[in-house]
């Protein structure tokens, strides 16, 4: 019979289904209508099936179309809208249907240009029977894509699809994208499941190919991994949303790679551990909470022996263990970063640099994981965690309750062997920014020193005109061995501020009434100036 006969014959069978269900639609029917039309067109179902094997393309061709086309009017699709009495009519394929309409698919969709025969008159080589006849291969990879997206067909069997996505990708890329996308949004732990077993079949077809010793980094195996790393880009940046997916995903990609152990015993890695290397590339969308969860199901499939290995055989095992352990350093910088944050905000609004310390138990309280790291967190000794003292003026204060050797300590509180520990880059722009905000305070407080001097001095002189018994041999030498002690200590503070204490011994005056009145604010190092320094005016 002619390929021409065949193609109409089905095209008009197809349309007079089609023409029936439309009757039936419109006009109420008994059931054994219904049933009459079902049976129809599962004959018609088969007829088709058969000619899917013809040697002829364009009767292949037809018949996967037209099939296609049936098997999606009589879904459960058929029902919506209110049209359950059309429910008798619902007709899904058995599985040796799926596997032949897939494997039309492999066959005649995923090949290359120069395997395609379809082109008419041999013309091959012309670029306009190239550009029709991928036409014709997208609409038939587009009519079951169909079947899978609208749940007709098992969404497993679009494993075979989805791995030819990087091969075919200038092609059909667009498709597949789409199809993944649908079907993630039907079900995405049963999308997660379908793209790890198309990893899976790539890895199997691999080893048949190359053995289970191939070289890791072998095109093949290269190529793999980047479609494992295009897979998790497609996931998106909410790992929210594809929390279950991404662990379910992960569940299954650990079970295949230690569902074949060594016939050498555990002294030798299992047959597929290399799997686990083309699994660390959906680590980075986990949780860091579901990565604790999916390592402790790891360690259900280790022994202890697998552990203490550090040989090249297990190095999936390794960079995997390591893809899910990580997470704590990134969590820590971006901590860091944010403290580094605060500190030049508050630095900009000359704030008191206490004030912003206060996010770290807030941090701790997010969940029940964090306490760990917190901990671990809190224990460098980096000028960064530390407390900043305080600074109070001593000006309220009564002059003799204050000594010299309290006023220094709370003011360089942190020693210099703080910082023998190496630190990274943001940590040192915020214990520079510290160091900043420290100078202000400290420039702040030497013009406070400053006024307080003033005062002081204007005081000073009042209780000498007033006291007569004072000699004036006695005035010179305490102002005198002040001014030398005041440029003792500036002398130090250029010298790097690396003192603890400094005792500074006044001569003794005559009475404990004169040492009362004469005594001066030692709290700070600026806080007695000479007047040149200061340019005030003495009186």
């Amino acid at each position: 019979m002619p390929e021409q006969i065949v193609v109409h014959a089905l095209q008009c069978t197809h349309y007079i289904i089609l023409w029936q269900l439309a009757k039936i639609s419109e006009t109420g029917v008994t059931k054994d209508e219904l049933l009459t039309l079902k049976r129809q067109m599962k004959v018609f179902c088969q007829i088709c099936q058969h000619y899917l094997t013809n040697v002829h393309p364009a009767v292949k061709e037809q018949a996967f179309t037209i099939l296609c086309d049936v098997l999606m009017i009589f879904s459960h699709q058929i029902m919506v809208g209110g049209r359950e009495t059309l429910q008798a009519l619902v007709y899904s394929p058995d599985s040796s249907l799926q596997s032949e309409l897939l494997s039309f698919i492999l066959d005649h969709v995923f090949i290359d240009q120069d395997d395609d025969n379809n082109s008419s008159d041999g013309q091959q080589d012309d670029e306009a029977s190239k550009i029709e006849a991928l036409h014709k291969r997208r609409n038939l990879l587009a009519a079951f894509c169909k079947l899978i997206v609208y749940n007709v067909v098992e969404m497993n069997t679009a494993a075979d699809i989805f791995k030819q996505y990087m091969r075919y990708y200038n092609d059909y890329g667009d498709i597949i994208k789409e199809t993944m996308s649908k079907t993630r949004q039907i079900d995405k732990i049963q999308c997660a499941k379908t793209l790890i077993l198309s990893l899976q079949q790539l890895f199997n077809e691999m080893i048949q190919e190359h053995g289970y010793n191939f070289d890791r980094s072998s095109p093949s195996f290269s190529g793999i991994k980047e479609l494992a790393r295009r897979f998790a880009l497609t996931f998106g940046l909410d790992q929210l949303k594809t929390r279950e997916a991404i662990a379910m995903l992960h569940k299954d990609g650990i079970e295949f790679a230690f569902k074949e152990p060594s016939p050498q015993g555990d002294v030798h890695p299992p047959l597929n551990m290399a799997f686990l290397d083309i699994l660390s590339e959906f680590s980075s969308k986990l949780l860091r909470q579901d990565k604790k969860t999916v390592y402790a199901y790891l360690e259900k499939f280790m022994t202890f022996q697998m552990s203490l290995r550090r040989e090249d055989v297990w190095l999936p095992l390794m960079s995997y263990r390591n893809s899910l352990l990580a997470g704590g350093d990134d969590d820590t910088m971006s901590v860091m970063s944010g403290m580094s944050g605060r500190g030049s905000s508050v630095r900009s609004k000359k704030t008191k640099p206490a004030t912003g310390k206060r996010k770290i138990p807030e941090a701790e309280e997010s969940s029940s994981s964090d306490s760990m790291w917190l901990n671990r967190e809190q224990s460098m000794n980096t000028p960064v965690m530390m407390q900043t003292p305080q600074l109070t003026s001593t000006i309220m204060r009564e002059p003799k309750r204050l000594r010299p050797e309290d006023s220094y300590m709370p003011v360089y509180p942190m020693q210099p062997e703080h910082h023998q520990t190496p630190l990274d880059y943001n940590t040192q722009v915020t214990w520079m920014l510290a160091q900043r905000q420290q100078e202000e305070v400290a420039r702040q407080q030497q013009e406070r020193a400053a006024m307080n001097y003033v005062k002081l001095r204007s005081n000073l002189q009042q209780a000498i005109r007033r006291n007569t018994g004072l000699m004036e041999d006695d005035e010179e030498p305490i102002v005198e061995d002040v001014m030398m002690s005041s440029e003792g200590r500036i002398e130090d503070l250029n010298e790097g501020m690396d003192f603890d204490t400094m005792d500074i011994d006044l001569p003794p005056s005559k009475n404990r009434r004169e040492r009362t009145e004469l005594k001066p604010d030692y709290f700070d190092p600026a806080s007695i100036m000479d007047e040149s320094v200061l340019g005030v005016s003495m009186f």
